[in-house]
Order: structure tokens, then sequence, then C-alpha cells
């Protein structure tokens, strides 16, 4: 994207908490929760000053970022999941997305 963004639980509680308190059945299924972040991306998209050509390549490509961080945020879980031969706990999972010459793309990269 054209800044750097930074994810923390802290954000993701704030924004899934605003959702619950808007719609408590997002408390109890995870899919209304995503629908509702979804819903609001599509919303905040049809205001975009682009063409529609624009508007749609840039569904594109934050859809492929979407899949970029889930990924990552999977492959993270796993290995929190899996029994470290480490005495310290590992690390919380945090993430940025660093800027491109493309202002509607960003490269996730994990911290």
């Amino acid at each position: 994207m054209a800044n750097d963004i930074t994810l923390s639980d802290q954000l993701i509680d704030n924004l899934y908490g605003v959702i619950c308190q808007h719609d408590e059945s997002a408390k109890q299924n995870m899919m209304v929760a995503l629908q509702y972040f979804a819903a609001v991306s599509g919303y905040m998209l049809g205001d975009y000053p682009g063409s529609d050509g624009e508007r749609e390549e840039l569904i594109d490509q934050l859809a492929a970022f979407t899949k970029n961080v889930s990924g990552d945020r999977a492959k993270q879980q796993k290995q929190q999941a899996a029994p470290q031969q480490q005495e310290a706990p590992p690390a919380a999972v945090a993430g940025k997305s660093v800027a491109t010459d493309n202002p509607a793309v960003g490269i996730w990269k994990p911290e």
C-alpha cells in the first residue's frame, strides 16, 4: 500500500470489539466478523476516486495482499502451536506492510 502499516493484537482486538458491539453474533461466529471486515473494505472501495477499471485492479491487489497476510498469520500460528525447543516464549506475532512503487500494493513483512 502507499504507506507502511503495522498490525498489532490491540488494533485487531479494538476493530473486532467495535464489530461485536454492533452485532453480537460476531462473537460466536468468526465468519460474521470476517464478513463485516470485508464489507467495510468494499464500502470504502466504493468511494475510490479512480475509474471502475482502477477500482477492480485495486480490489484484486487487496485480495492478494489479504491472502499473503492470512498465510503468514496461519504459518506463525502453527509455529507457535508446535512444541518449542527454546526456553523463551515465542515473540508476539507482528508484521507490517512495506511500501512499493505501486501505491495500491504493499509487501507484507512479518516481524
